[in-house]
């Protein structure tokens, strides 16, 4: 009883580990949320934030399966009913939901991560510590806590690393990682436009850059470019030398638009060598596990579908058992990411090569999909996560 007496805790309080937190406590289990910079505000009237993701079908169903979706849509998101891509001078090739179903909806992550920590906050099995993560004790008998920067100790049945790409607690698990740097920086620009906006997400493959629009609200917009990382970084200096770069990349779609600010990251792919250390009884999710390319927007889907992997193992299991059931939902979801990560990966590089082989193929690709509308709506759905919510 003593064992089952300890709680989980779970390292990072964003949208990832607060969705986690509260699928825990959900089913039965006490947890402790480690979080030094909790969201507290978020003002519906205020500009739009840079951090901005595009949530499927199947994550709004467990986000409204935990009491925080219709907050989320009752304060500020913008739902997407068509996916677009298109080569530069080429056709567009468009995706759709099913029915009228959206895509997904876009949502700022500080209105996310919000909400959610509100929740645990008010969940009688979570938590909230406003506190960091410094390092994991172990004691003569194995037995593991974890301690936080304030020095508190907090014994553990299972840790979970929700501290992004960055992981001190993967650190400190002894848990490697591979990957790569893409060379690229993301670029993102949120803009105020004169012409109405139709609730439609695009990218265009243009050369050696990639031109995307996230649809924010009917005259607002995320603009973004994929592109070289000193190229970006001399273009976006300030706002005098971007404002005519981004012109010629988006004024032709969109019209006349003003900005509203603007920053740019790298681009880096990272992929944890094994999630779960059976040593520390921990793993770790989301970011801290995968870290992939932003092309298809599916960075913090893959986080809540790690979530959704520990759900289903836990569903049936028994207390003594939670941990070996968290360890091997990790293990197969550490495949799925990986999958993704290396289609991604061969995308990217694909729409960026010169050789005349893969432009033709790329370009015959292009044809073939804008041929086949039942392929392009199951490809729709995979799009909207809806093969995975049913």
């Amino acid at each position: 009883m003593a064992e089952r007496m300890k709680p989980w805790v779970i390292v990072g309080g964003g949208m990832v580990g607060a969705t986690a937190a509260l699928t825990l406590a959900d089913q039965g289990y006490s947890v402790v949320l480690l979080e030094p910079k909790p969201e507290t505000e978020f003002d519906p009237t205020s500009a739009y934030d840079l951090r901005i993701s595009a949530i499927t079908a199947d994550n709004i169903a467990q986000l409204n399966a935990l009491g925080v979706w219709e907050s989320v849509v009752n304060q500020r998101a913008q739902r997407f009913d068509e996916l677009a891509v298109r080569e530069q001078q080429g056709p567009w090739v468009e995706f759709a939901g099913r029915g009228g179903e959206p895509l997904g909806f876009m949502v700022e992550n500080k209105l996310l991560q919000r909400l959610l920590q509100e929740r645990c906050k008010k969940h009688p099995l979570v938590h909230v510590k406003i506190d960091g993560f410094a390092r994991i004790d172990t004691n003569e008998t194995d037995a593991c806590a974890v301690v936080t920067s304030a020095g508190d100790e907090i014994p553990y049945s299972g840790l979970l690393g929700a501290d992004g790409a960055q992981s001190s607690v993967r650190k400190a698990l002894g848990l490697g990682t591979a990957g790569s740097s893409y060379r690229e920086r993301c670029l993102l620009v949120n803009v105020e436009t004169e012409k109405a906006l139709p609730p439609r997400t695009w990218q265009i493959f243009a050369d050696q850059e990639v031109h995307a629009l996230l649809p924010l609200s009917t005259h607002h917009a995320c603009l973004i470019v994929y592109a070289n990382h000193d190229q970006v970084l001399v273009h976006s200096a300030n706002e005098q030398t971007l404002m005519p770069w981004m012109q010629t990349r988006f004024a032709h779609h969109i019209g006349n638009f003003k900005f509203q600010g603007f920053g740019s990251f790298p681009l880096r792919h990272q992929q944890v060598l094994t999630p779960w250390s059976h040593r520390f009884q921990g793993g770790v999710i989301g970011d801290a596990a995968h870290a992939v390319h932003p092309l298809a927007g599916q960075g913090v889907n893959l986080g809540f579908r790690d979530v959704q992997g520990i759900a289903s193992a836990l569903k049936h299991c028994r207390d003594e058992d939670a941990v070996a059931a968290v360890a091997g939902a990790l293990a197969t979801r550490q495949r799925e990411n990986m999958l993704m990560g290396c289609g991604l990966d061969a995308i990217a590089k694909g729409f960026r090569s010169q050789n005349p082989l893969i432009q033709a193929a790329r370009r015959g690709l292009f044809h073939g999909l804008s041929m086949q509308p039942q392929l392009r709506a199951w490809i729709g759905r995979i799009a909207g996560g809806r093969l995975l919510s049913r």
